[in-house]
């Protein structure tokens, strides 16, 4: 017997295929059957002209506080997003270095809603995983590393590049951070302290993400007239650190700007295809 079947729905299962009327059949969490569920059900739901489909990716959300204040994420669920990538733009809450959690906090206070207080128990994003994990959260979460935050622990906000010491340092954190089950690295490139960054400091830190199996995720340096170097420079960084890359905001700001997009465009499908 199923657990749940919902039958008769207008199923997109999100392979790219057209849709299709049939039901789906869940036992024990998972999925079983897709397309024509036979045998009976504990619950059946009939979604008779209803699209069902997979749960929606945010693969760009600023949560990662709400996740910890609202873990229901009614907000999230009840649109059909079940996962969510946090930790953008550079911007992520761990880790933390007691010395400069001033610094962290001032950088992150527009991203911490309105009514939320956070602790600041937590030191590496094992300690913070730990605490999600232990409160539980509707929605699958993704965390990326954000290198603001890992110039925050290691150097505050100094407008300079890292010493050897410090970048080994920053490396390290973020080799701690992928064992601990992060996804990737972010960078905020538009403004402090990502825009203190050398593009070299961003590929070596790339490196290490990318030992770890992860992505590269950036708010790029530019958006308006340098937006062509700013979309090459996270192409170098990709091919430097063999590393997948995600640009996080690809637009062309400022009419004289406009149709510059034709050719950042091409330059990322080119590089896709080599």
């Amino acid at each position: 017997m199923f657990d749940i079947v919902i039958r008769h729905g207008k199923i997109v299962d999100g392979s790219g295929n057209p849709w299709f009327y049939g039901d789906v059949a869940v036992e024990n969490g998972r999925i079983v059957q897709v397309g024509r569920a036979d045998g009976p059900a504990r619950a059946v739901f009939e979604a008779d002209g209803l699209v069902v489909a997979p749960g929606f990716i945010d693969s760009h959300s600023h949560a990662d506080f709400v996740c910890a204040a609202v873990p229901a994420a009614e907000s999230k669920i009840m649109q059909g997003v079940t996962t969510e990538v946090v930790g953008q733009c550079g911007l992520a809450q761990a880790p933390v270095n007691p010395k400069t959690l001033a610094d962290l906090q001032a950088y992150l206070a527009p991203f911490i809603p309105k009514g939320v207080e956070p602790d600041w128990s937590w030191q590496s994003l094992d300690d913070y995983l730990s605490r999600i994990e232990r409160q539980g959260n509707s929605t699958n979460l993704a965390f990326l590393v954000g290198h603001g935050t890992l110039r925050l622990a290691v150097m505050g906000f100094e407008d300079r590049e890292p010493t050897a010491a410090e970048l080994e340092k920053m490396k390290a954190l973020l080799a701690e951070s992928m064992a601990a089950g992060a996804f990737g690295l972010s960078t905020g490139l538009i403004y402090p302290p990502g825009c203190f960054a050398e593009t070299e400091e961003l590929v070596e830190l790339a490196r290490a993400a990318a030992a770890a199996g992860g992505v590269y995720t950036s708010h790029i340096r530019n958006e308006g007239d340098r937006l062509v170097p700013a979309v090459e420079e996270a192409i170098r960084i990709g091919e430097a650190a063999n590393i997948p890359v995600c640009i996080s905001h690809h637009k062309a700001a400022g009419r004289a700007n406009w149709g510059k997009t034709k050719k950042t465009l091409a330059n990322t499908t080119r590089t896709e295809q080599q």
